[in-house]
Parts: C-alpha cells; sequence; structure tokens
C-alpha cells in the first residue's frame, strides 16, 4: 500500500513537473515588438477547497516543480468555495491547478451553473 501511494505522488509530481515545462518553459522566450505578456504567475491558479485532503500534496508538488524550473511560487491560491456561482472554476474538482483559465491535465472547462462539491 505505502509503495502504490508513493509511486502515485510521483507520478502526479512528474506529471505537473512535465505540464509546468509545457506552459510556462516558454515564458522566458522573445515576445513581437509592442506585445504586452502578462506575469506568468499571476496566470498560473491553485484551486481548493476547505478539508480537501489532497491539497497538502499537490501543493507541494506544484512548488516542487516550480522550483525546479527556477520559477517563484507566487501564484494564486484560490478556495473554490469564495467564487460566485457564474464561475465556472467552481465547478473544477479539487486540489486544480489551472494556467490561463486552463486545467493543466487537459480537464473541459465545467458548465456553469456546476453541481455542488461532493
Amino acid at each position: 500500500m505505502a509503495l502504490r501511494h508513493i509511486r502515485m505522488v510521483v507520478n502526479m509530481q512528474t506529471a505537473l513537473f512535465l505540464s509546468l515545462v509545457s506552459v510556462l518553459g516558454g515564458c522566458a522566450s522573445p515576445q513581437a515588438p509592442g506585445v504586452t505578456r502578462k506575469d506568468p504567475m499571476t496566470q498560473l491558479v491553485f484551486l481548493t477547497r476547505d478539508g480537501c485532503v489532497n491539497t497538502v500534496t499537490m501543493r507541494a508538488n506544484l512548488d516542487e516543480a516550480l522550483k525546479d524550473l527556477g520559477l517563484p511560487s507566487d501564484y494564486q491560491f484560490i478556495d473554490a468555495d469564495t467564487l460566485e456561482s457564474s464561475d465556472s472554476r467552481g465547478g473544477y474538482g479539487t486540489p486544480t491547478v489551472l494556467y490561463e483559465g486552463r486545467d493543466l491535465f487537459g480537464m473541459d472547462e465545467p458548465p456553469v451553473p456546476h453541481p455542488a462539491p461532493t
């Protein structure tokens, strides 16, 4: 059981790291003249809810992946229960990491209205 849990955490951390490399790795690339780029860390959002048992592990994995990429860990941390009912982000399972409004692991944006969390 412990070995399975360790493998799951390592696989989650690896997937998170690779996802971050693909979306944030190009953030330092040159941009076209006259184009203003938003700070990539303001576009990174960690969604959770009070009592989410996976938040601590996922947040530690996210922080480690950002550290490995040499990026700051000053992303947005949002309690999904505080979002307006019209905000689709409240329909994601937690924890979820979004970049530029999209789930890092490819989950579709939840429809509004969304069912209450279980």
